[in-house]
């Protein structure tokens, strides 16, 4: 049995029993105690799970863990991600950069570049906070406390005024249509925000491609992504919803 194989079922009994040992997957599974902790670091390191103690638990997947929750997961493979994405950030350009721990990191990696931010992430602009670059445009607004990021009519019709070079997105879900949201009001922002770039950056770990969570919203369609920045190689025929243009970028290896 190969690790992804294992990795399959290891989500189907997290869905049943919540809470696995590492001990109880190296007996289940017949496999050394070493084998059975690489397991469980590549659930936990990619978000599919959260590492305790002895094992993992299990992610409700049902719903979206807010911000705070999901902040707390450290993520060596979020770290990837975003280094990936800094490869797109150049100095004396205007980017967007919306609400998502990967790309928090992100924010925190590109401290002291030269170059203008629009966002509408709270923990965004307070990581880019550190240094005296870059600029940050902190859109205003509503405030949604679960999820950190701000929201207005206002702020909607300033970006419509705003060209950027490239607009960096998270998502909670990727359908094979498009990248949903779970609030109308982040989604309406990233939308538009997106139309007014050069370039679409999308981040996404594998997990989040038909997640059952509840995101109702489409905030881009596949084939309006320019760069797809994901953890593990995706599906040949996931694939093939995006244009032949896009390029996806895995940082893992299966």
């Amino acid at each position: 049995m190969t690790q992804e194989e294992r990795l399959q079922q290891i989500k189907q009994m997290l869905n049943q029993e919540n809470h696995l040992s590492t001990r109880k997957l190296a007996n289940y599974f017949n496999i050394s105690f070493d084998t059975a902790r690489r397991d469980v670091v590549r659930l936990t390191e990619t978000g599919q799970a959260i590492r305790v103690h002895g094992g993992l638990v299990a992610i409700d997947r049902s719903d979206v863990p807010n911000f705070l929750m999901r902040s707390q997961i450290d993520s060596p493979v979020k770290t990837k991600m975003a280094r990936m994405a800094q490869r797109f950030i150049h100095p004396n350009q205007c980017d967007f950069i919306g609400p998502s721990t990967t790309l928090k990191k992100l924010c925190d990696l590109i401290c002291g570049t030269d170059l203008q931010i629009v966002t509408n992430s709270i923990d965004n602009s307070l990581a880019l906070m550190q240094s005296k670059l870059p600029n940050v445009r902190l859109l205003g607004g509503k405030i949604d406390k679960e999820h950190r990021f701000n929201y207005s009519i206002t702020s909607l019709e300033l970006l419509q005024k705003i060209s950027f070079n490239t607009a960096f997105v998270g998502t909670s879900n990727v359908k094979s249509d498009g990248i949903y949201s779970t609030k109308m009001s982040d989604s309406e922002l990233i939308k538009i925000a997106s139309s007014r770039a050069k370039q679409v950056i999308v981040v996404a770990e594998k997990y989040k491609f038909d997640s059952q969570n509840t995101s109702p919203y489409m905030s881009i369609p596949l084939n309006k992504i320019d760069v797809l920045i994901t953890d593990l190689p995706l599906p040949e025929n996931f694939q093939k919803n995006f244009s032949p243009k896009t390029q996806i970028i895995s940082v893992l290896r299966k």
